[in-house]
């Protein structure tokens, strides 16, 4: 397998040839200097760090990378750093079952109660309703107490019983709600099948038959070489150590690591249907609902067909667009848990077919304190009969936390809103008659606004 910096360097001439016939596309000096100013401008407000790269064909448009691997010992991020790829992963799990598949193991219509007879509510649902996201199965945050489950080390088998022992949201089939727990039981189900690990059969099935060889699934307590130690926002600007989170409980959903080179490979074969047959690949890409097919997203972004997914783990962020025509790609890895991945996947792709785009790095400078008394923003906030946001106040901050998800801090500022960095989004409220705060509105980073309202009033 050729090293990225070599892959580089024999690239350099076909690059040039590449932006001449294609008038779409950015010369390439131009391209590096307004990529580079673009993502420095998160850079500078602290909240990117991490590698991006763009290629076109077998051509690397461009590649850079961003901030540090590691504060502690100022070790920047380079082309050999290795990040965690949340839902990425996804689509690892899916390749999995329909390799499975093809050997005659499974099939993707094979109900549950194939695989686990004594849940019996499961006998209408199949391997394709959890790779769909069609399955009613809860997500692993809606499982009463997943983040004491994460602090007890609890195995993945644990959370797959918690998850099949509850009533199904809906009707398997009949509506979509994505769902981490549902790559769980895909894990789960590689595992009973293959009679191995899922960490060893990615490994001695994908991984080392692709050369992926910094791509693997972390396990609990493990050291891997040029991993990027993964940072949480704080405070406007600053950073802090990443929570600690028990990756078996993201196994199937989100526990793979990569690198920029691996990822590409990955991409190539998805775009050459080049590991699986044509049949596989013909379910894995097609469109069951709601732009998702087995574990990747597919829709259409300025005109043009696109496939790929985001990702988001404690302390790390991914996301890439293959679009197909094109054949371009842009690929983000990074190692601040924070929600600029969204314009990152957007702006570059404007950037580089010509289109408008402009930073929406946060320029509104921070608040000295609240613009009401502190105590006044906590309670849980229903915006539908699913989905709650909990504000609360840890130590004189403001946290916010959807459903059993994790904290995200809510930073005051001048303008009097309230902003999350882990999410790059805005939040406001609005007071009653009687002075009491009556609703949250959230700002999307879309700029679309949701309304909830307080389960106190």
């Amino acid at each position: 397998m050729k090293s990225l910096t070599k892959i580089l360097f024999v690239s350099f001439s076909l690059i040039i040839n590449s932006f001449a016939q294609n008038d779409d596309l950015s010369s390439s000096v131009a391209l590096k200097m307004k990529v580079d100013k673009y993502v420095n401008s998160y850079v500078k407000s602290g909240d990117f760090s991490g590698c991006i790269a763009i290629k076109k064909g077998v051509s690397i448009l461009y590649s850079n990378c961003f901030g540090e691997a590691n504060k502690e010992f100022n070790i920047d991020n380079n082309f050999n750093t290795k990040f965690k790829i949340g839902s990425v992963s996804k689509q690892f799990t899916a390749i999995a079952i329909l390799l499975l598949e093809e050997r005659g193991l499974l099939k993707t219509n094979d109900a549950l109660t194939k695989f686990y007879p004594e849940v019996v509510q499961l006998n209408k649902t199949t391997i394709e309703h959890l790779l769909t996201h069609q399955s009613g199965l809860i997500d692993i945050y809606e499982v009463k107490g997943f983040n004491s489950l994460s602090c007890k080390k609890s195995s993945s088998h644990e959370l797959v019983k918690e998850i099949l022992k509850k009533d199904l949201k809906f009707k398997s089939g009949e509506s979509y709600s994505y769902s981490n727990g549902g790559y769980l039981i895909l894990a789960d189900i590689i595992e009973k099948v293959s009679k191995r690990s899922y960490e060893e059969f990615l490994r001695n099935e994908l991984f080392e038959p692709l050369n992926m060889n910094a791509t693997g699934h972390t396990n609990e307590n493990e050291i891997i070489n040029n991993l990027a130690y993964g940072y949480e926002p704080k405070g406007y600007s600053d950073f802090e150590n990443t929570i600690h989170v028990n990756n078996q409980l993201f196994k199937g959903s989100g526990s793979i690591y990569s690198n920029l080179s691996d990822m590409f490979i990955w991409i190539d074969m998805l775009k050459n249907r080049s590991f699986l047959s044509p049949k596989s690949f013909e379910k894995f890409f097609n469109n069951y609902g709601n732009a998702y097919g087995y574990g990747i997203s597919i829709y259409n972004f300025l005109d043009k067909q696109v496939f790929g997914h985001d990702g988001r783990v404690s302390g790390y962020i991914a996301d890439y667009l293959h679009y197909v025509k094109d054949d371009v790609t842009i690929l983000i890895l990074g190692n601040v848990q924070t929600g600029v991945s969204d314009f990152l996947r957007r702006d570059l792709a404007l950037l580089v077919f010509n289109r408008d785009y402009k930073t929406s790095a946060k320029t509104v400078l921070p608040a000295k304190t609240y613009e009401k008394p502190i105590n006044s923003y906590v309670g849980s906030y229903s915006f539908g009969s699913n989905f709650v946001v909990h504000i609360e106040n840890f130590n004189g901050v403001l946290h916010a936390r959807a459903n059993e998800g994790s904290y995200s801090e809510l930073i005051p500022l001048e303008d009097n809103s309230l902003f999350s960095r882990v999410l790059y989004a805005k939040i406001k409220f609005e007071q009653n008659s009687l002075g009491e705060i009556e609703k949250m509105i959230w700002i999307n980073n879309d700029g679309n606004e949701f309304i909830g309202y307080n389960q106190k009033i």
